[in-house]
C-alpha cells in the first residue's frame, strides 16, 4: 500500500496498488473500483450461452496489465480492510443488457456498509451511463467494518454483454458490472521521520 498527499498527484488513485490519500491529519482515504467482467469469449463467470445469471458476484480489482495470456499481475478481490469506514458506494453497468426494464444491480448488503442504491435498466434494457450512488451522509460518522469485507454485487435477473447499438460498436465489449467503494481508516502512529529524530553521534565525531 502507498499513501499520497494533496498537491502531489495528477491522476486518480490506483486501486490495484491500494493507494490512498491523506486529506485530513490522521486519516487515510481510499477509492477502490472493482468489476465483474462479462466476456462471452473468455470468461468463467458466464454460462455456456454467455449469460450472467442472476446471483451474487465478487467484484475484482482488475490488473492494469490488459494482456490475457501471460499477465504477470493477476486480478484480485475487492476487499475493504478491517477497521475501515465505508462512506460511499456507486454502481454502473456499461455494455450490459438486462432481461426486462427495471432489472437491477446493487452492492450486496453487508454489515457497516452504506445502503446501496440499485442501478435499474431503462426501457431499452440498457443501464443509465451515470449509474447510481449511495447517499453521502456525514463522512466521519460511520461505523468501521469488524473484519476484512469482500464486496459483492447482486443481480436481479440474467444479463448479457451488449453495447447500445447507438454506440456503433460491432463487439459485445467492454461489458462489466462496476462498483466503486470509498472508505477511510486511521493513519498509523508517527515514525521517527515524522518527528525528525536525529541520529546519535559517536564520541569524537564533533563538528
Amino acid at each position: 500500500m502507498s499513501v499520497i498527499f494533496p498537491g502531489n498527484y495528477v491522476a486518480h488513485l490506483n486501486a490495484y496498488r491500494e493507494q490512498g490519500c491523506v486529506a485530513l491529519p490522521g486519516v487515510e482515504f481510499y477509492r477502490a473500483v472493482g468489476a465483474v467482467v462479462i466476456n462471452p469469449d473468455n470468461d468463467g463467470v458466464t454460462d455456456a450461452n454467455g449469460v450472467l445469471v442472476a446471483g451474487d458476484y465478487a467484484a475484482q480489482v482488475l490488473s492494469p496489465d490488459l494482456r490475457q495470456d501471460d499477465k504477470p499481475r493477476r486480478d484480485k478481490a475487492l476487499v475493504v480492510p478491517a477497521g475501515s469506514v465505508v462512506y460511499r458506494t456507486a454502481v454502473s453497468a456499461p455494455g450490459v443488457k438486462a432481461a426486462t426494464a427495471g432489472d437491477s444491480v446493487a452492492v450486496k448488503a453487508a454489515a457497516n456498509l452504506p445502503t446501496s442504491v440499485p442501478v435499474n435498466a431503462d426501457a431499452d434494457l440498457y443501464f443509465p451511463e451515470g449509474g447510481t450512488t449511495s447517499a453521502l451522509s456525514n463522512i466521519l460518522g460511520g461505523s468501521a467494518v469488524a473484519s476484512d469485507t469482500a464486496i459483492l454485487l447482486t443481480t436481479s435477473a440474467d444479463f448479457t454483454a451488449s453495447l447500445d447499438p447507438s454506440a456503433g460498436a460491432c463487439r459485445n465489449s467492454p461489458s462489466a458490472l462496476l462498483v466503486e467503494v470509498c472508505y477511510y481508516r486511521a493513519a498509523p502512529a508517527p515514525s521517527t521521520e515524522d518527528a525528525h529524530v536525529p541520529f546519535a553521534i559517536e564520541a569524537g565525531q564533533g563538528y
